[in-house]
């Protein structure tokens, strides 16, 4: 049965880096992998990257890079996180985390019974397709066991329910989300980690996360070593360095700027 790297990582306590993916090519991911990231953040919920066929191709090509995969779903639906993990999927992601409740929903799906009503079959890639010496009783204590769900802190109505919902036994990881925080507030900030309100929820988010042992994600804004290792000083447990669209559109930028606008400027 296939090892789930990232709940491993978060066991041993070192740092762990990943990348957000929207693009819907299995070799960027590979490219990912062989690049010595940790993990990636598979993004279904702003890009056309579909449940099915299209989720498990990515899933096979980090595989063979040697990555885990996260996904972030479209919104809290038993179906979605469902086939996410049975597609290979180590964690699932839950976008517009706002209540306990919700919190249960979600980890009742991830969970086979008695720790949940996640639906079951052994026709499924996760389980091996229960070929050779699969061992069902053994696959859902695994699954239930490792699964990793993990819960977006991105809307300012999660931030008024936050020890309810970080008191939910199984609920792993929260991953902040300073765009959606800040729209939810009234304010017009793309990724501003340092806007007062942002930095005090945040800040809000690692306190809590020590009270509740449980692991944080944030991106790195800006993508340094400096920021980095300031985010692992202040408790956060995986970092997100960029998205692939973000660097292809980082690298355009940077040859139009130094090459392009130039060449065309002395032409």
């Amino acid at each position: 049965m296939k090892r789930n790297k990232l709940r491993a990582a978060m066991r041993d306590g070192r740092p762990i880096a990943g990348m957000v993916v929207f693009t819907r090519s299995p070799a960027v991911v590979e490219v990912i992998g062989y690049s010595g990231f940790d993990f990636i953040f598979l993004d279904t919920e702003h890009s056309p990257l579909a449940s099915g066929a299209d989720l498990e191709h990515m899933i096979l090509a980090a595989d063979a890079a040697g990555l885990s995969v996260v996904v972030r779903l479209k919104g809290n639906d038993e179906n979605q996180i469902r086939n996410a993990l049975e597609c290979g999927a180590e964690g699932v992601v839950i976008p517009r985390l706002k209540t306990r409740a919700e919190a249960e929903q979600a980890l009742s799906a991830a969970r086979f019974p008695p720790l949940g009503g996640r639906g079951s079959a052994t026709e499924v890639r996760a389980a091996s397709y229960g070929a050779g010496d699969f061992d069902w009783v053994e696959y859902v204590k695994s699954c239930n066991e490792d699964t990793v769900v993990i819960g977006l802190a991105e809307d300012k109505v999660f931030f008024d329910n936050i020890d309810d919902i970080m008191s939910v036994d199984g609920l792993d990881m929260i991953s902040f989300g300073p765009t959606d925080l800040a729209m939810s507030l009234g304010l017009p900030l793309v990724y501003d980690m340092e806007a007062p309100p942002i930095q005090e929820a945040f800040q809000t988010l690692l306190a809590k996360a020590r009270q509740h042992d449980t692991s944080i994600m944030s991106l790195v804004i800006p993508p340094t070593l400096e920021e980095a290792r300031k985010l692992y000083g202040q408790g956060v447990n995986a970092v997100l360095l960029r998205s692939d669209i973000g660097v292809l559109q980082a690298t355009c930028r940077q040859m139009m700027d130094e090459v392009v606008k130039p060449l065309r400027a002395g032409a």
